[in-house]
């Protein structure tokens, strides 16, 4: 798996050649990541397709339904083949919530740190 390198501000990096990709368990790690952060109805091409963070983790308070569907978002990238470890924390001082996993992929393990 080759993926495009995003930098701290979440957007492509361009102009460093091969410098500019990921590969291996680094690549899945970050398409994990990407995936966290696309939410339901944001992509105009699917709008299906998404973390239901207002909807379903924000809005219902729900605990157990939150973490069922990050993990789910989690389990369904590709090449990811297990999850070993996860923690999700909301933090209501600063309004965000803290994503942490450790993930098995095709390519090796990875640590997902993520907050939202």
């Amino acid at each position: 798996m080759i993926y495009r390198k995003l930098d701290k501000n979440g957007d492509y990096t361009f102009g460093s050649n091969g410098n500019c990709y990921l590969s291996g368990a680094e690549a899945v790690r970050q398409a994990v990541v990407t995936r966290l952060r696309l939410l339901l109805y944001e992509w105009w091409e699917d709008l299906e397709d998404g973390l239901p963070l207002w909807q379903k983790i924000l809005a219902q308070r729900d605990r157990t339904q939150a973490e069922k569907a990050i993990r789910d978002r989690i389990a369904s990238t590709q090449y990811v083949t297990a999850i070993k470890t996860f923690d999700c924390q909301w933090n209501a001082g600063t309004r965000s919530l803290s994503i942490a996993a450790a993930i098995d992929t095709e390519y090796g393990p990875a640590q997902v740190n993520e907050v939202m």
